[in-house]
């Protein structure tokens, strides 16, 4: 599927509790694309953008899956998006999955917290919880929306939002840095596309700090300190220059690099890498984003600077 429907794709994930929708987040368009049948003579696709798409779905970099009927879209931006509210009044917005419900807009939206502009990456954890690569602060901040308040309401303050290793992220305008939670290990893997590395954070790890703000919600934020993180790919010595997209499956890690058009497996047990394969020859260096495998195996990848989605199948 090419730039006829997609407009700067960065990230894609498929639903799954309809594995056949592949849904896809269109940075210059603040929308959402529904691919029906992906890569099947029945394939079809709907864009989702409704009225309010410029505050609750603008630039949106990535998106993750949570609970059987929600999910949840982060956006890289940093410029009011509403009259009445400042520049960094930006986080991520909650959402149901139901198509006969999600409209991209503000009568569908069902939750939003306000604290990380240029948000580049989402993972899910549990819940109603996200945690997102953040990066003005530079930096992985859980988020908690406890409970949602409806859709198109505005009542946020029940939320709990935590700061984790401030500073430690590098933040690279226009490259997503994605995420993706190994539930079994509790280890948040994160691309970290400035520093030239992936990332692994123990999410059990850290402790409790000073409140932070400003806080634009009248929730509960604070900084956790003393977390776990290491360099789980060092890409000065595995040839990774801005990693990007981040997939779990069968055991291995799989990260998609902006800057070069490589997409590499590591094994998650020791961080060797297992298997590379280079696309330079059919996305140019920039344009590679987010990463997801289907049921079948296959891997389906971003292209933003093609403004395409291109599936890549193990040869028979």
């Amino acid at each position: 599927m090419g730039p006829d429907v997609l407009h700067s794709p960065t990230d894609l994930a498929f639903r799954p509790d309809a594995p056949n929708e592949l849904w896809v987040t269109m940075r210059t368009a603040n929308a959402i694309l529904v691919i029906d049948e992906p890569g099947t003579p029945a394939q079809r696709s709907m864009e989702y953008a409704a009225l309010g798409n410029t505050h609750f779905l603008p630039a949106p970099s990535a998106l993750a899956f949570g609970t059987a009927d929600r999910l949840a879209t982060i956006h890289e931006i940093d410029v009011p998006t509403q009259r009445e509210t400042p520049w960094d009044f930006m986080g991520p917005t909650l959402w149901p999955t139901d198509r006969g419900l999600f409209d991209g807009g503000h009568a569908s939206h069902m939750d939003m917290l306000h604290n990380t502009p240029n948000g580049i990456g989402i993972a899910w954890e549990q819940g109603n919880v996200y945690w997102i690569v953040d990066g003005q602060h530079g930096s992985i901040t859980r988020y908690d929306f406890v409970a949602d308040h409806g859709p198109g309401q505005h009542d946020h303050s029940d939320g709990i939002i935590s700061r984790y290793a401030e500073g430690q992220i590098g933040y690279v305008e226009g490259v997503p840095a994605h995420a993706e939670l190994d539930h079994a290990t509790g280890l948040l893997y994160v691309a970290d596309p400035g520093n030239h590395r992936v990332v692994a954070l123990d999410i059990a790890s850290g402790t409790r700090g000073a409140e932070m703000g400003p806080n634009y919600d009248g929730c509960e934020m604070f900084v956790m300190n003393d977390a776990t993180l290491t360099t789980f790919v060092d890409g000065t010595v595995m040839n990774l220059v801005q990693p990007s997209g981040i997939a779990l499956h069968d055991g291995y890690l799989f990260v998609s690099d902006h800057a070069t058009s490589v997409i590499a497996a590591f094994d998650l047990v020791t961080g060797a890498l297992v298997d590379w394969i280079g696309l330079q020859d059919v996305v140019p260096p920039g344009g590679l984003g987010g990463i997801d495998f289907d049921q079948e195996g296959r891997l389906f990848v971003t292209d933003i600077a093609g403004q395409r989605v291109l599936r890549i199948a193990p040869r028979l």
